[in-house]
């Protein structure tokens, strides 16, 4: 895989070498990342946002923030399930304050979280056009 910085183009690395520029993914502002730990959460977000008309954006899934955070720097925006609030507090707090707008925070409606201005929020369970509706009042 050739370099991209000298391009223009954004990347996020892979985290899977160690070369600055072998492990290069190419990402663009129509990349939407999932970060859950459940799979049973993960894949349903993701056909939600092709049935809803997102044909064209790409969706990563992640089970961890660490694994998701170079991608989610450079994506239009990250979808972050409250779970892991409960298994990464503090990796999570500092996540979505360093996202800003850009990201969407899946409540259970059981949570006591507070609504911050920083982030988003949607209830589960929730349906496509309401997950399609966040993501296009963030653009």
């Amino acid at each position: 895989m050739q370099c991209v910085a000298a391009s223009g183009l954004m990347a996020a690395h892979c985290g899977r070498c160690t070369s600055p520029c072998a492990g290069l993914k190419l990402l663009d502002a129509k990349t939407v990342i999932v970060v859950a730990a459940d799979q049973g959460l993960r894949r349903p977000v993701a056909f939600a946002l092709e049935v809803e008309g997102y044909e064209g954006y790409a969706t990563q899934s992640y089970d961890t923030l660490r694994a998701a955070e170079d991608a989610s720097q450079l994506a239009l925006c990250t979808i972050l399930d409250d779970d892991i609030l409960r298994s990464e507090p503090q990796a999570a707090a500092q996540f979505l304050s360093n996202r800003g707008g850009r990201a969407i925070l899946l409540v259970d409606g059981l949570s006591a979280l507070q609504q911050r201005v920083d982030y988003t929020t949607l209830t589960k369970p929730f349906t496509g056009a309401d997950l399609l509706g966040v993501i296009n009042s963030l653009i």
